[in-house]
């Protein structure tokens, strides 16, 4: 059977880095990437298991370029863990100064600033980073030095009003094969230090498979029952650049799987879902925030879905409720629109949304609905520049700025 072109596309060398020819062919399995170097070797890379879904991805978007909303900053070279999972690469990556972060901070003021690298808690001078970057920030931390109050509240003197916390599971074996040692105690402490001050945290998970997967509900009750400063739960793959382990690589159309069944949610109402938002942004794009459309839009590394928990705590999907073909036959599609969305979230979601979108602080919080966020980062052999370009988040290091996943791929293969 020949394979099916899907699309002609740009990618990169896995011998130079530049930028090459690539095809996306459908093999009768899978979505694959095909292409060759410039000494003539061809890789076949997997990148989708499911058409239909790496379809949805790809064309819902067409070729809408995003704008920069997020600016990743690599804000240190050291960590206090050694991690089998990070993508990071130390030994070629310079600490962005202060200089820098006060220049980038003042040019892209509607920008979020991510105050990141290998573990940014370990610069000596992070509380006058904080004060640079405050009310506009998030730091991504691992948690370590988080265990002490004395220092989160210091943290939150100078600044700090968002994070994204690494949380891999509740069991230390996990933390062992993932981290390299016990943490589940240390981390639990951290996270007690930062809801008694009020720090708004993504709560970020990687899943490796055998290792984690039976992980995601009790990822999703403590979000549930944290939502007072839990504002939404990212779930991403173990990408395979950097440092990583020997683990089958795990497509977007698996974890959406994993997800649903850990939760007993129908898999078709999280898609109807993710479609409804798509076509809410398509038919009102031009009043909506950019940074709404840039997080929300459809992107292939990049799938977002909101989970309702019932007063019995069961879960279900907003889409289940929603009615995409009444939708789109009716000649009052937007009032429709419109009645759907309030019927499924609510206004208390939709205000909070809102402030998170603008980078400002919430003040209502909706602990009966909780956003996920599913991430699968490609690698060096089936990366798609095209689709990057949908991305609004980029890396700031050694002084240059590109798409956060291609900085990170040319970060990790320079030898």
């Amino acid at each position: 059977m020949n394979a099916e072109i899907l699309k002609h596309a740009k990618s990169l060398s896995p011998l130079t880095l530049k930028t090459i020819d690539a095809e996306i062919v459908f093999d009768g399995e899978n979505v694959c990437m095909v292409k060759k170097d410039e000494e003539g070797t061809e890789y076949k890379a997997l990148i989708e298991k499911d058409k239909e879904l790496y379809l949805l991805l790809t064309e819902l978007a067409g070729g809408i370029s995003a704008e920069t909303k997020f600016i990743s900053t690599y804000a240190s070279s050291k960590c206090n863990l050694d991690c089998q999972v990070c993508y990071e690469k130390s030994g070629h990556t310079k600490e962005v100064s202060l200089e820098e972060i006060k220049a980038l901070s003042k040019k892209y003021s509607n920008c979020r600033i991510g105050v990141t690298g290998m573990e940014p808690t370990c610069r000596e001078d992070i509380f006058e980073l904080m004060e640079i970057v405050k009310n506009n920030h998030s730091l991504v931390t691992n948690g370590l030095k988080l265990k002490s109050p004395e220092y989160v509240q210091k943290l939150k003197r100078h600044g700090l009003t968002r994070l994204c916390f690494s949380f891999n599971g509740f069991n230390d074996m996990i933390y062992r094969r993932i981290n390299g040692e016990n943490l589940l105690e240390t981390k639990l402490k951290a996270l007690q230090n930062i809801e008694l001050e009020k720090i708004d945290t993504l709560f970020s998970a990687t899943i490796a498979k055998g290792i984690n997967e039976d992980q995601i509900l009790p990822l999703v009750e403590y979000c549930f029952k944290h939502r007072s400063f839990i504002i939404g739960l990212r779930i991403r793959t173990m990408v395979q650049t950097g440092k990583h382990l020997n683990v089958e690589q795990m497509c977007m159309s698996e974890l959406i799987d994993l997800i649903a069944n850990s939760l007993n949610i129908n898999k078709k109402d999280i898609v109807t879902e993710f479609c409804f938002i798509q076509t809410f942004i398509e038919k009102f794009g031009r009043i909506l925030p950019q940074g709404f459309k840039d997080h929300y839009g459809a992107k292939l590394c990049s799938f977002i879905f909101n989970v309702r928990k019932t007063g019995n705590g069961r879960y279900y999907s907003p889409g289940a409720y929603m009615d995409l073909n009444k939708i789109n036959k009716s000649m009052f599609k937007p009032v429709y629109l419109f009645y759907y969305l309030f019927k499924a979230y609510g206004l208390s979601l939709l205000l909070e949304t809102l402030l998170h979108v603008l980078n400002l602080r919430r003040f209502v919080v909706q602990d009966k609905i909780l956003n996920i966020s599913l991430k699968c980062w490609p690698n060096v052999y089936n990366i798609d520049l095209d689709e990057m370009d949908k991305c609004p988040h980029v890396y700031y290091r050694n002084g240059e700025m590109e798409k956060f996943c291609v900085s990170n791929i040319k970060n990790a293969m320079k030898k």
